[in-house]
């Protein structure tokens, strides 16, 4: 165990996630988007015209934090909330017109974000760095979420 709090992994996790946070907030405010709206429209870049469970999971977020997150999207006019036609309880979250339009632009900003964040580390690094990271990541959240 290490004598100091600050060589702690979880503390340097702690003190990374909040920094890049900072970061990717500073990079999204041209964009009048959090880093959390970034993270929803990301979900639906990558399949669109989904249940609002559905993203909740793939982000691990509280249903009342997404709902909020979701009605700003809409205020914004880049994604929409249907029922579904089997299940009104069902809520369907697709990216209008507007969304999809700003897909290139905030998929190269999120590039931009990881260039930084890996600056200094070659491609074999990065790679082991992500390896390493999902394995920790397993370790402290539950499968399936």
């Amino acid at each position: 165990m290490n004598t100091s709090h600050s060589q702690d992994i979880g503390y340097q996790i702690q003190q990374i996630s909040h920094t890049v946070k900072q970061l990717q907030n500073e990079w999204l405010l041209k964009e009048n988007l959090s880093v959390s709206h970034l993270n929803v429209m990301l979900v639906l870049y990558e399949e669109d015209g989904v249940p609002q469970t559905h993203i909740q999971t793939k982000l691990g977020v509280r249903a009342s934090s997404l709902s909020k997150l979701i009605d700003i999207l809409i205020r914004k006019g880049l994604v929409t909330r249907e029922a579904k036609e089997t299940d009104a309880r069902t809520k369907i979250i697709s990216l209008t017109a507007l969304g999809k339009e700003k897909e290139t632009h905030l998929q190269k900003v999120r590039g931009e974000l990881e260039s930084q964040v890996t600056k200094n580390l070659d491609a074999d690094e990065v790679k082991q760095l992500a390896d390493l990271l999902a394995r920790v990541k397993q370790n402290v959240i539950p499968e399936g979420k």
